[in-house]
């Protein structure tokens, strides 16, 4: 199977999940049926705050994790149709997934938004822009600071047509309260290095690595539920040529996500679930596509 990064379709994704998705006639009880819709919801969101830093997930994070009633029964189970038309998380992010170089409505191209120049300071002693600390949402604290440097590799104080490289720095975090009286508590930072930016040039090419960490303290119908996720994602040498003539999907490189997830209700005994992708570009509009769900792999 190939996956279309533009237009992963549902069909693929549902018979992938329902392949590896086992069913029981044993009954469950009110805390293990919470534990598992708990399990589905956090693999098809994102942890709360997580989209301030650079990562390729798309999955929104506002407050996306919260329980719900069994809304994937009869859809293979907690993990069938629930990750986003075969993805983690929402899927993939815009500059990961659409091909749409200029027209993406970037004035810089795939991979060439980011960082606001006029949110930042350039600091001459650091070498690197620091920009002003921001509010993600009550309770939640983001930092950043960016280094942009020309084809000579000289430290830049702010973005210009000679600008060829960005790297950026973001670290959330905080605890959020709900209305619910669950609170959510979080650490995330990412790392990414984008170069090829300047005027002219054909190509870019991607490097960086994102973490997270949330916990989450709240109440469902069978008790009070502590829940732990961890979501990661690395993107290794991502090749996109840029082009004002169409669609330039990646030509090279690899994406590789991975999320984990720990639930405890009513004192019960913790479920666990975790989820791994490897997606590999090839140079075509389509991409191979690995997942690895609870040790176990399929290779598409």
């Amino acid at each position: 199977m190939r996956i279309i990064p533009r237009a992963l379709t549902t069909v693929a994704a549902l018979t992938l999940f329902a392949a590896v998705t086992a069913c029981s006639d044993t009954p469950m009880s009110a805390s293990d049926e919470a534990a598992e819709t708990l399990l589905a919801d956090a693999l098809s969101s994102t942890p709360v705050g997580f989209s301030a830093t650079e990562n390729s997930y798309a999955g929104a994070d506002n407050d996306a994790w919260r329980p719900h009633a069994r809304r994937h029964a009869g859809r293979g189970g907690p993990f069938g149709s629930a990750f986003g038309a075969g993805f983690m998380g929402g899927g993939l992010g815009h500059d990961f997934a659409t091909g749409d170089g200029f027209r993406a409505g970037l004035s810089r191209g795939p991979f060439g938004g980011g960082v606001r120049a006029g949110d930042c300071t350039f600091n001459a002693s650091l070498g690197r822009a620091v920009c002003a600390p921001a509010t993600d949402r009550p309770g939640l604290t983001v930092a950043r600071w960016v280094i942009w440097t020309d084809v000579n590799g000289v430290v830049q104080s702010a973005p210009d047509s000679t600008t060829a490289s960005m790297q950026t720095h973001a670290e959330v975090s905080g605890t959020v309260p709900r209305r619910d009286s669950a609170t959510r508590t979080v650490r995330h930072v990412s790392d990414r290095l984008i170069t090829g930016l300047q005027k002219g040039s054909t190509q870019r090419v991607v490097n960086g690595t994102s973490n997270g960490s949330e916990t989450v303290n709240g109440f469902v119908a069978a008790g009070a539920f502590v829940a732990q996720r961890v979501v990661a994602d690395t993107t290794r040498d991502l090749v996109i040529p840029v082009s004002t003539q169409g669609r330039t999907y990646p030509i090279s490189g690899t994406v590789i996500r991975s999320m984990e997830v720990e639930v405890s209700v009513a004192g019960g005994a913790a479920e666990t679930a975790s989820w791994r992708e490897v997606l590999t570009y090839d140079g075509t509009d389509t991409a191979t596509l690995e997942i690895t769900r609870n040790g176990v792999t399929k290779t598409c």
